[in-house]
């Protein structure tokens, strides 16, 4: 004759399974977390390394007649698709605006959303010395 406890013992065998099934899709979900967000920080990071770069050719540079087109040369050689492009020079500082934009692999399970990412830097000479700051 069967005891409770006997009974109960021999229909645990398929839990750790079952629980490895429901587990999958919350560590597929993270997985996919944390690849977006990488590559939303890798993406910022390479738009303020161009905007660095162009800004420091810029300040070396400034009396160049053709400075926007070689800084837009610069730009495009580091990056192609870079969504918009805003270069301005007044009083002797130069603007740089930077956007581009990249889709989330989470638009699997819920609409796509799509996340622009912004560098915005400002560049000038002050006292001889080069001045490369976020702009606010």
């Amino acid at each position: 004759m069967l005891v409770w406890e006997d009974m109960f013992r021999m229909n645990n065998r398929g839990q750790s399974l079952i629980a490895f099934v429901l587990i999958i899709p919350i560590i597929l979900l993270l997985i996919l977390m944390v690849y977006d967000i990488s590559s939303m920080v890798l993406l910022k990071k390479e738009l303020n390394d161009i905007n660095y770069l162009t800004l420091d050719y810029a300040i070396n540079h400034m009396d160049d007649e053709s400075i926007y087109d070689k800084l837009h040369e610069i730009i495009s050689k580091n990056k192609m698709d870079i969504d918009e492009v805003n270069i301005q020079i007044e009083d002797d500082k130069v603007f740089i605006t930077l956007k581009d934009n990249i889709n989330n692999k989470l638009s699997l399970i819920n609409k796509v959303r799509i996340f622009d990412i912004e560098s915005a830097y400002v560049g000038y000479l002050d006292n001889g010395k080069k001045i490369i700051e976020k702009n606010k």
